[in-house]
């Protein structure tokens, strides 16, 4: 799974910044990312690989360049590419303070007629691409 991405730190939205700081600031810390995870045939997540073309303070558009660059040269060195479905199991990795990952979460649906109702999702972090089931339709929202 290969993708190029903007990501905040890891700890962005927790608490450890005032709002101010974070709309005066966000430019410096929102990283253009090269990503690329990679799954044995059982799914399993056997290692990412995140490179860091820039901030957008450095320049979104050159950032986002040298991202696709790099993850061109990581396609190129895979060898014959087979675009398929896939089933990868969940997974998440922390690099250099910004997190990577497939993470599964089961919130309260909030429903007023069924106050147990829960609603299940897995997140592609840090695309925020939100995948529903049945997990084989291949649908998601953003």
């Amino acid at each position: 799974m290969a993708f190029v991405t903007g990501a905040f730190p890891a700890d962005w939205y927790g608490g450890k910044h005032l709002p101010e700081y974070l709309r005066n600031n966000w430019r410096s810390f929102k990283r253009w990312y090269a990503v690329l995870h990679r799954f044995d045939d059982a799914g399993n997540h056997l290692g990412t690989y995140a490179w860091s073309g820039g901030t957008t303070a450095d320049g979104e558009d050159a950032a986002i360049r040298r991202a696709n660059t790099i993850l061109e040269e990581l396609l190129t060195a895979l060898g014959e590419l087979r675009f398929c479905d896939v089933n990868v199991r969940t997974f998440g990795v922390e690099m250099d303070g910004y997190f990577f990952g497939l993470v599964y979460r089961c919130d309260d649906a909030e429903e007023v007629d069924n106050p147990q109702a829960k609603v299940e999702s897995i997140m592609l972090e840090p695309n925020d691409i939100m995948f529903h089931p049945p997990w084989d339709s291949g649908e998601y929202s953003t």
